[in-house]
């Protein structure tokens, strides 16, 4: 846009500076004017000074337009060099047309042929390469019909020396030479304008290249700027980002830490529960060798049972031997009462390893809870061998209170035999009795041996399972000792992550003190 108005205050120079040099002229042409005026004729001044005031008027009515449009058009331009041409040839012809001896002076003065070539020279101004040829052909035209004009008014034309310096004679050649000149000056200015015209091409390119070179570097600038601002914010978004980083792997490195030490506790609690299992499971051992002690003592009271009742057919069928037999019955009575006390210790036993074995689920199921996901089947079986101390604790107390209810039957049997003597007549009652008795204890006793088996049979399960859950601890040590290697070598690579992390932060620090340069270079 700055390019364009500097061309066209160039070309409007142009017309400006004609119509200076026109009024220049004006003033040149009166002066001369009035220097020559005893000299020429009266037809001659007047040409003079009418060709004179017709410029005036032209460089009037370019200054008006000068004046109120602040610029002279170029048409108007032009228009004004055609009519200076045509004003000049008008003066010559018309100062030609009086005698053949002025004529001659007219064509042979070099001041007037100065000002066709100032008009030629100056209509250059204008830039515009035709119009100057146009302007020179115009002006030879002009210079020609002025020379016919004088030749018309008797004007001998000649190459001899003498006579063409003598008035009413001129030179053909320098004539006809001063014609090709104009047409030659109007090319050569033509020439010139083009020149002019490809140096100001040349130089407006120039110009728009180092314009557009400029914007580009003016945009470069900006990209530049905009990317040292944006290497500045997302130095500072990634050294944020690397605080933040920093801060994690701390955090994540005292998780380790803590990782660390609740997995050695931990560890310390697998190989304690490892051990309390190892106990667990001697214990049960013991437990079975004496679950298989009271079968061996049920066995027997159950063959003192069998023989009791052989006894007891015996006196049945042996009624004269009442009290023989009812002696033989103390006496028996008097040994079950003592197999009845063993029983009574069996079940107190059998008591205590319900008791142990609930005490034993109670620390399993502790031990189930401490270890979490990895103790939850474990949990179950302490919970179903709970209830199956529970349930062998329950039919302790029931085979207790059977005994004691049998000793009671036993000590009444005993004072029965004492009296036997004297109630004989009651004899087969009382001996029918105890008889319905003695088959109610022999049905307990199979009920006990029954819950023997089944007690044994849990206590096998119970020991395999033991078996089980120690192996499993002997797996979870081993997990444990490996997790605890493996978060060793997680915490060393954490370490380096680190030192790295702190790597990073220097970097960081380093472009953005590097990204602050640039902005302010740039």
């Amino acid at each position: 846009m700055n390019d364009e108005r500097t061309t066209e205050k160039i070309a409007a120079l142009g017309p400006l500076t004609i119509n200076r040099i026109r009024i220049g002229l004006v003033f040149l042409i009166l002066a001369s004017l009035g220097a020559s005026w005893e000299q020429s004729s009266f037809a001659q001044n007047m040409a003079y000074l009418g060709g004179t005031i017709s410029m005036a008027v032209v460089s009037l009515v370019n200054l008006f337009f000068s004046y109120r449009n602040g610029r002279i058009p170029k048409s108007l331009g032009m228009i004004s060099v055609l009519l200076d041409v045509i004003i000049l040839a008008s003066v010559m012809f018309f100062a030609a047309s009086t005698d053949k001896d002025m004529s001659s002076g007219i064509i042979r003065q070099i001041i007037l042929y100065a000002i066709n070539v100032i008009l030629i020279v100056y209509s250059g101004l204008l830039l515009v390469p035709k119009f100057v040829v146009i302007t020179g052909i115009v002006s030879a035209v002009a210079q020609g019909t002025v020379i016919l004009n004088c030749y018309l008014h008797g004007v001998v034309f000649s190459e001899e020396p003498l006579e063409v310096l003598s008035p009413g004679f001129a030179s053909t050649s320098e004539q006809i030479l001063k014609l090709i000149f104009l047409i030659v000056i109007a090319f050569i200015v033509r020439s010139v304008i083009n020149i002019f015209g490809l140096m100001r091409d040349a130089e407006e390119e120039k110009l728009n290249t180092i314009i557009v070179s400029g914007n580009e570097l003016k945009k470069s600038k900006e990209r530049m700027d905009s990317a040292a601002v944006s290497l500045k914010e997302k130095s500072r978004s990634l050294r944020n980002f690397s605080n933040e980083f920093f801060d994690v792997i701390n955090n994540h490195a005292a998780s380790f830490d803590e990782i660390g030490s609740t997995l050695t506790e931990f560890l310390s609690q697998i190989e304690s529960a490892a051990s309390s299992v190892k106990d667990q499971f001697g214990r049960i051992e013991l437990l079975v060798k004496e679950s298989q002690n009271l079968r061996s003592l049920i066995d027997k009271i159950s063959g003192y049972s069998s023989e009791l009742n052989g006894r007891i057919h015996s006196v049945l069928n042996t009624g004269k031997e009442v009290t023989e037999f009812v002696s033989g019955l103390s006496e028996s009575l008097e040994s079950l009462g003592e197999s009845f006390r063993s029983v009574g210790e069996v079940t107190v036993i059998m008591a205590d390893v319900a008791d142990r074995t609930n005490l034993l689920s109670l620390n399993a199921s502790i031990e189930a809870a401490r270890a979490g996901v990895a103790g939850r089947g474990f949990a179950v079986v302490a919970t179903e061998v709970s209830k199956l101390a529970e349930s062998s604790g329950q039919n302790a107390a029931r085979i207790s209170k059977i005994i004691g209810e049998s000793n009671d039957y036993v000590d009444k049997g005993r004072n029965r035999a004492s009296v036997t003597s004297e109630k004989v007549r009651n004899q087969e009652d009382q001996f029918a009795t105890f008889l319905g008795r003695f088959n109610e204890l022999n049905g307990l006793l199979e009920d006990q041996m029954k819950i023997n088996d089944q007690f044994l049979a849990s206590l096998s399960e119970l020991r395999k399972l033991s078996a089980g859950i120690e192996t499993s601890s002997n797996e979870q040590n081993t997990g444990a000792s490996m997790i605890m290697g493996a978060i060793s070598e997680l915490q060393g690579s954490m370490d380096s992550l680190l030192r790295k992390s702190e790597l990073l932060s220097d970097t960081i620090k380093v472009l953005e003190e590097e990204a602050e340069l640039l902005g302010k270079e740039y």
